[in-house]
């Protein structure tokens, strides 16, 4: 099978520093000369036979041998600047990039070096030169990035640094993707899941004609990640300024059995899609975030707008992984939002016609309220946009009549459930609602006997005032009939409809009239009970559309 090859879409800034026409007023034989008050020692041999004779480079001859690095300086015949470390090199878990690091076409001397300036070395990665250290150790205090020099050796094909410590050079943000161990694998997994590949014909050579006729190609592909570019972070460019956050195997699957076992747990369906793509979204940022800035901000937004509660997620802030455009950190621990699980709650009243007599009495407490009807046909339609899910909607409503009509008072308690057909029975569930901050809204066919509505929620026998709706605002506000209130959220993945030519956003299944925000307390999820106090001069009916609860930032 022929190896395929890949380019990169890897943006590069333009080489720095000189090559080799810098002239050498030296003599070779001389030992010593000063540049810049920088001393240099002057060697007539070149860069490779000095550092396979020198003992204290025996190391970095070594790396250099074992990873090809001497062979290609040969071949090449040019001009370099190498650095190297006296004390000996640790290798790490990829040899060639380390050996990499420490070489550059671009062949610099001391005297040309300026501080800001930026060198490009064979692993692709510039290091900064600094020429002003505080530091004495250093000569003339230049450093490559975090090392001092010590000592500047002019060989005839090039310069040789000497420096105190390894160079630390990270990877980007890309290559740490790409070099993630098999235990990182779901997570490298699912962000490779969206590159492209190009086929490149202009760069790949023909090596033949197939038995079909056909030209074969020695292959080139283009690869680039439009997912991520369309958010304007392009993880294959040197020029990101980045946080990524990196979950193991363990930590994705944990929180993904988590996340199943509470919508079971709470008798909610949600796509395992949305779970997973949660995990990598939520990892992306567009700013470098040390760790003052996890410990001192409640939530960090990813670009892709997902939110990241540090007081929620856990990470190992103690040991962050440098990147050249950016930092990296492990997470130890990770869980699904709440707010992810669920995207709202939302049921019509009109489902009381299902109900046995026995259920209509235990999900529909009421006192001084009759039933009357449900609307018999619709009293108002809208259309969706059936082709992703969005089908044409017929309002029914429940109505309810005063008992006594001279008692200008009701209560109805009324227990959240969700029900389906068994066969040709409609069974009800009650619905376990998660502790967590929500918006509570509703909606009413508009009517002008409707009185006011007090609304509170009960748990475990504690009950949470809501908010209240007055009777004016019952009478004339056109926002609480049926579900279209303007300050409402709208059912998930509307905009892809919209996309495709719908027009009918604004009025289509919306949240309601906002009553107010309610955190329902406790550690684990339970029924609830929605109290409406209905009372007022005018007040006669409860006509009853729908209501629904949204999970708030807080619900995490």
């Amino acid at each position: 099978m022929k190896a395929r090859k890949y380019i990169f879409g890897i943006a590069l800034i333009g080489l720095i520093g000189s090559s080799c026409t810098d002239t050498w007023d030296e003599h070779y034989a001389q030992d010593t000369s000063k540049v810049n008050n920088t001393e240099i020692s002057v060697v007539n041999a070149t860069i490779t036979d000095y550092l396979a004779q020198e003992p204290s480079l025996s190391d970095m001859y070594q790396l250099f041998n074992k990873t090809g690095m001497v062979e290609q300086l040969l071949e090449k015949e040019q001009m370099y600047t190498i650095l190297a470390v006296e004390s000996g090199i640790a290798a790490g878990d990829d040899p060639i990039y380390t050996a990499q690091t420490y070489i550059s076409d671009a062949s610099i001397s001391p005297s040309n070096l300026e501080d800001g300036q930026r060198i490009l070395m064979w692993s692709g990665k510039y290091l900064n030169i600094s020429t002003t250290s505080p530091e004495t150790r250093a000569v003339a205090g230049v450093r490559f990035n975090n090392a001092n020099v010590t000592k500047v050796i002019k060989l005839t094909n090039g310069y040789l640094y000497l420096l105190d410590q390894a160079v630390e050079s990270p990877r980007s943000l890309y290559e740490i993707i790409e070099n993630l161990g098999d235990d990182y694998s779901i997570f490298r997994n699912m962000v490779r899941s969206r590159y492209v590949l190009t086929f490149d014909k202009n760069a790949s050579t023909v090596i033949g004609v197939d038995k079909t006729g056909n030209t074969v190609y020695d292959s080139v592909f283009t690869v680039k990640a439009p997912y991520f570019e369309n958010r304007k972070f392009n993880i294959m460019s040197e020029n990101l300024t980045a946080t990524m956050l990196l979950p193991s195997n363990d930590v994705v699957n944990q929180a993904l059995s988590t996340a199943r076992k509470n919508l079971a747990d709470w008798n909610m369906v949600r796509a395992d899609s949305i779970l997973e793509n949660w995990v990598f979204q939520a990892a992306f940022f567009n700013s470098v975030y040390s760790k003052e800035d996890f410990e001192t901000n409640e939530d960090l937004t990813s670009v892709f707008d997902k939110q990241w509660r540090t007081t929620v997620q856990e990470v190992d802030l103690e040991n962050p992984i440098p990147m050249s455009n950016g930092t990296a950190y492990r997470v130890t621990k990770m869980k699904i939002p709440t707010n992810v699980l669920i995207y709202r709650l939302k049921e019509l009243f009109r489902n009381y016609e299902y109900l046995s007599a026995s259920d209509k009495e235990k999900y529909f407490n009421t006192t001084n309220l009759s039933f009357e009807k449900i609307s018999e046909t619709d009293e108002a339609t809208i259309n969706g946009w059936p082709a992703l899910g969005f089908p044409k909607i017929g309002y029914r409503v429940l109505y309810f009549t005063l008992t006594d009509l001279e008692n200008k008072n009701y209560t109805l308690d009324y227990t959240p459930f969700r029900g389906e057909m068994v066969g040709k029975d409609y069974v009800a569930t009650s619905y376990k609602i998660p502790p967590g901050t929500y918006t509570f809204a509703m909606g009413f066919r508009q009517a002008k006997d409707l009185g006011a509505i007090d609304f509170s929620i009960f748990k475990d026998g504690e009950e949470i005032q809501v908010g209240t709706f007055s009777q004016s605002k019952l009478n004339n506000n056109s926002a609480l009939h049926y579900d279209r209130g303007k300050e409402g959220g709208y059912p998930e993945n509307i905009d892809e409809a919209v996309k495709q030519g719908f027009k009918d956003k604004a009025k289509y299944d919306r949240d309601g009239g906002t009553v107010g925000t309610v955190t329902i307390p406790g550690d684990k999820a339970s029924e609830i009970v929605i109290r409406f106090k209905g009372s007022g001069s005018n007040l006669k009916h409860a006509s009853l559309y729908h209501w629904c609860l949204r999970p708030t930032k807080d619900c995490y």
